[in-house]
């Protein structure tokens, strides 16, 4: 393939529009599940033990999701798992239109999330199947701009769809975009490793009693990887509850209506979005070091600018500068990985970094907002902003300040 034809390249343009068609469904059961829960039970209690649900689906999946995804054919991974996800929540409007039964939320809720999480691991691994490794930054840029646009105008559509004709309306249309992804994803061709050159390997039974320790020792062994994997956790440890102590002192710190809320979180999706846009060009022009301690430092002095301005358009464009550096790192290391690591093993490390980066988020979740309801959000969105520029300051002495940290030697390799 021409490196410089990736725009038009159909093999790859297809695949770009089946997912932002996934993450469109996505976004959709983001908001439309919790609210069905809601109009049925009426019970927050009932929304979190189903949120709680999901978030256990797929840590189980990252357990064990990326043995599979390096045992079996990747396409074929990728449209089982939306297939399974359409049959899923179609069932919920079809129960509803009988009777409704609150315990079938749960069980649709749980499995698609075990579906949902295995076919983010297989994404992942697919993208340089798909383009190749030396366009790996370009499609991650491409992808993650239009997934983020999917992200923040998906819950707004499920919310217009829902008023409109019934939250189960919204579940059916997210049934009804992951077929679309499904047969999309019958076109797009895949270049894998030969059979043969993953023929010794042992039986699947032991791939997911040791997928997760194989992944996990892939990351730990790579000098760069090794010190993402640890900073990248103990960001999102203080970051998973942001978004809550934001809208709480939006809300409550400065006293503003809900639109308020809205303008400053799509401030923060606007940010998203440029970032994905611009990442590859950022990654070329600056090198992976400076993109990567550029991206901490701008989420380190936004959240100063969060926990010390009481301005709500100050505010607003801080949420903007604090995403646009959170998806800038992200795109820089998800690409990263994509780039070290080889393709028999990229479904294991990738499984093994989501389950380990986002292992003790819930319980940073936990701390940062009962933190910000017992003192006041300016205190803990003031420690946040401490730790990333914490990370920025002991980062610079690591290979990750490198230009290209992806020729930095491994000891991995024998894993």
């Amino acid at each position: 393939m021409n490196p410089r034809s990736l725009g038009r390249d159909r093999n790859f343009l297809v695949f770009w529009g089946t997912q932002t068609f996934s993450v469109l469904g996505d976004s959709f059961s983001v908001i439309a599940f919790p609210l069905l829960m809601l109009e049925a039970t009426g019970s927050l209690l009932q929304m979190g033990l189903l949120t709680s649900v999901m978030a256990a689906g797929s840590l189980s999946m990252g357990l064990v999701g990326g043995a599979i995804v390096d045992r079996f054919d990747r396409r074929r991974l990728l449209i089982a798992c939306d297939v399974a996800r359409l049959l899923l929540f179609a069932a919920v409007p079809v129960c509803w239109a009988i009777e409704p039964q609150t315990w079938l939320l749960f069980v649709v809720a749980g499995v698609a999330s075990v579906f949902g999480q295995l076919f983010q691991i297989t994404y992942i691994t697919a993208v340089p199947n798909i383009v190749g490794r030396e366009r790996v930054p370009e499609a991650n840029s491409k992808l993650q701009a239009t997934a983020s646009l999917a992200s923040i105008g998906g819950p707004a559509l499920a919310g217009l769809v829902a008023a409109a004709f019934g939250v189960t309306a919204a579940i059916a249309i997210d049934a009804a975009t992951f077929g679309v992804s499904a047969l999309g994803l019958l076109a797009v061709r895949l270049t894998r490793v030969a059979p043969a050159a993953t023929a010794a390997r042992p039986g699947l039974g032991r791939d997911l009693r040791t997928g997760f320790v194989t992944g996990a020792r892939f990351l730990w062994r790579h000098p760069v990887l090794r010190v993402l994997t640890i900073f990248l956790t103990i960001t999102t440890f203080v970051t998973y509850g942001l978004t809550d102590v934001i809208i709480y002192q939006v809300r409550h710190g400065l006293g503003q209506s809900e639109n308020v809320v809205g303008y400053v979180m799509a401030a923060a999706g606007a940010g998203t979005c440029l970032a994905a846009a611009m990442s590859a060009w950022l990654r070329r022009r600056f090198g992976f070091g400076v993109c990567w301690l550029t991206a901490m430092s701008l989420c380190g002095a936004a959240g100063v600018a969060l926990a010390l301005n009481h301005d709500v358009i100050v505010m607003g464009a801080a949420a903007f500068v604090f995403w646009f550096g959170l998806m800038l790192a992200a795109v820089c290391s998800m690409s990263l990985r994509q780039l070290v690591t080889p393709d028999p093993l990229l479904g294991r490390v990738t499984a093994a970094f989501w389950t380990i980066h986002y292992s003790l988020a819930p319980l940073g979740a936990a701390v940062l907002t009962g933190a910000a309801d017992r003192f006041g959000a300016s205190g803990p969105l003031l420690a946040v902003a401490v730790v990333y520029l914490a990370v920025v300051c002991v980062a610079g002495f690591t290979p990750i300040r490198g230009r290209s940290p992806e020729t930095v030697g491994s000891s991995a390799e024998g894993v």
